[in-house]
């Protein structure tokens, strides 16, 4: 029996050493990347190619949405998304264009990727809008430091965002406003 990978990236805040950082090629994913997306997401956080092609499919298909796809060479390395969301009734989280998960391949990770996959996403919604969006859960530290690094800042914290409940009991709200 193997044992469950874990939604998030190990939190190394001041790690020893790291990996030589590499410069991905960064492109607005296409319907030929889903398979590849989707075996990233097994190996990045487990489960099953099927239902992740699911997923991200719907995403790559929505108009107000975007899939960006990180290569190193010929690999895939990881990928992220942006989803336009509205208003949450029941949360009142703001309606806008939200990061939605990164994920790198654990071999890629600590190497720059998830914060060059970050700004690709920051710029494509402020050529947009003049707010970018996260929200993440408090129990994700290195998914945080990485956005308050990029000029994110905290607006609230809460058990439920945009209707997304959080294992740990509390989700942080995230926004960036354009330079």
């Amino acid at each position: 029996m193997s044992e469950p990978v874990s939604p998030f990236a190990e939190y190394l805040p001041s790690p020893v050493s790291r990996a030589a950082a590499v410069v991905p090629a960064l492109a607005e994913a296409v319907g030929d990347d889903l398979g590849a997306l989707a075996e990233v997401q097994v190996e990045a956080r487990g489960g099953v190619v099927s239902d992740w092609t699911g997923r991200i499919g719907r995403t790559l298909g929505d108009k107000r949405s975007m899939v960006v796809v990180a290569r190193v060479g010929a690999e895939v390395a990881g990928y992220a998304n942006v989803i336009h969301l509205a208003v949450h009734a029941g949360d009142g989280a703001p309606e806008g264009h939200y990061l939605m998960g990164v994920s790198v391949v654990p071999r890629w990770r600590r190497r720059g990727i998830g914060d060059a996959l970050t700004r690709w996403r920051m710029a494509w919604v402020w050529e947009r809008e003049p707010d970018v969006w996260c929200f993440i859960s408090a129990a994700n530290p290195a998914s945080i430091d990485l956005h308050l690094g990029l000029g994110f800042v905290e607006v609230r914290r809460a058990p439920v965002l945009q209707g997304v409940p959080f294992d740990c009991g509390e989700g942080v709200l995230l926004r960036a406003r354009r330079p």
